[in-house]
């Protein structure tokens, strides 16, 4: 019987084993990374069981390793919502898994450094998509769409973005797809230099972020359909009320309508 909260702890080791290698130079074998892609788009169906998953691991696990899995998962779920075939679904889960992997390069101190980093440690920073792509088609078992996704994960729609030597007009449509899961995550998970915001929160930059820099048909199709996904959820309030989303503003995504005992709060 699939149990998607083991699934995803599979998904944790084996990203987690992935970092080692790089980290001690060992040989990458990473055939077991299409294999765990195909058995998870085989059975994964349900979005609303893998966003709640989502919500449930949180701040669980190492971010470098959960962060991984989590764009994977996010990425196959904006891929099912666009109907997707296998092929591309499986496609899309292994650019989102592997589209970090070149951070294993880097040290934690840096990844993980609460100031601002410097000039040298950014640039260092910009060059994790282009040294997880080396990485990647050294081992030449990955699709080139696959590869190109992890490559241009950071370059936006506005010819913004890094690495600067790539060119904005190559990015496809499953960069396209990481690039809104990365920073859905990235804005909702804990983080050494940041602290965690609500899936609503993110809704909101992800919005601002689909007027010139991320894609905006696939970013309305997100937020389409995660809003659809918390209305009727239980909400924790600041003061500790609980309640449930009966409502959410387009116009105002963090700032639901809550029934609190038979109350209705306009946040």
């Amino acid at each position: 019987m699939f149990s998607l909260e083991e699934a995803y702890s599979q998904g944790i080791k084996l990203i987690r084993n992935i970092v080692e290698d790089i980290r001690f130079g060992r040989k990458l074998y990473l055939n077991n990374v299409l294999t765990y892609a195909n058995q998870m788009c085989k059975y994964l169906n349900d979005t609303s069981e893998i966003l709640t998953l989502l919500n449930k691991m949180q701040g669980k696990n190492p971010y470098m390793h959960s962060h991984s899995v989590n764009v994977a998962l996010i990425s196959y779920v904006i891929g099912k919502w666009l109907d997707f075939d296998n092929d591309k679904l499986e496609n899309l889960f292994q650019a989102g898994l592997l589209h970090d992997i070149g951070k294993a390069k880097i040290k934690d101190s840096i990844l993980n450094k609460e100031d601002a980093l410097t000039w040298s440690e950014m640039e260092l920073l910009k060059a994790h998509p282009i040294t997880a792509y080396r990485l990647l088609a050294s081992v030449n078992i990955f699709n080139p769409q696959v590869l190109q996704a992890v490559a241009f994960h950071h370059e936006r729609m506005d010819g913004t973005g890094y690495p600067l030597e790539l060119k904005q007009d190559k990015i496809n449509v499953y960069s396209r797809i990481i690039a809104i899961a990365d920073t859905y995550d990235a804005i909702t998970s804990i983080r050494a230099y940041h602290e965690r915001k609500s899936p609503l929160q993110a809704l909101e930059e992800i919005k601002e972020s689909s007027i010139d820099k991320l894609d905006p048909y696939i970013c309305e199709i997100f937020i389409n359909n995660v809003v659809e996904y918390y209305i009727g959820r239980s909400i924790r309030l600041s003061n500790d009320q609980t309640g449930n989303i009966t409502d959410i503003n387009p116009n105002a995504l963090s700032k639901p309508i809550v029934c609190c005992n038979d109350n209705y709060l306009d946040l």
